[in-house]
């Protein structure tokens, strides 16, 4: 589940660190380059931007729970960045970022009654493994197709040990 974040640069004269220090806010829309994090962890996050990012630089991230987190960016390819954090943060800390993030995909809530004619009908409610199940056969069709194609394959085995007992009988006679 991606979560949208903003990256900053800040530059600090009184700061004698060699490289800049940048700064990630998670869902804020202030200046700054968008960054969206693909995966965070207890040890480290994914995070892809269009920042100029190198292996090693320090990225400074306000985590609930956590506080302002170090992590360094320990690879790239291409706009994808692998961070490592200085010291791991609490899995409370992992999961209440992940709450704070926008849902990936928008639920619509439908409401529906039932008529005033049958108060006695109860509403069918069930979770699948598949989307589609409005699209499979019934079940009395299924079985005919598993036990049919059962009867093909063992007719096909017995036919073929048949054929070869009888090569081998023609062959070493």
């Amino acid at each position: 589940m991606p979560i949208p974040a903003r990256l900053q640069t800040t530059e600090s004269r009184a700061d004698r660190r060699s490289s800049t220090r940048h700064q990630l806010c998670l869902g804020s829309d202030i200046r700054g380059e968008a960054v969206t994090i693909h995966d965070l962890s207890a040890t480290g996050m994914l995070i892809e931007t269009a920042a100029d990012l190198h292996p090693f630089d320090a990225l400074e991230i306000e985590l609930p729970e956590a506080g302002t987190t170090t992590a360094l960016v320990v690879w790239h390819s291409g706009r994808y960045f692998g961070c490592e954090f200085k010291e791991p943060v609490f899995q409370a800390a992992v999961s209440a970022a992940r709450l704070r993030s926008p849902p990936a995909v928008a639920v619509e809530v439908v409401q529906t009654t039932l008529p005033l004619e049958q108060p006695n009908v109860a509403a069918d409610v069930s979770l699948s493994d598949s989307a589609n199940d409005d699209e499979r056969a019934p079940v009395a069709v299924r079985l005919r197709v598993i036990f049919g194609s059962a009867l093909v394959l063992w007719a096909l085995i017995i036919w073929g040990v048949a054929h070869v007992v009888a090569w081998a009988r023609d062959v070493f006679g």
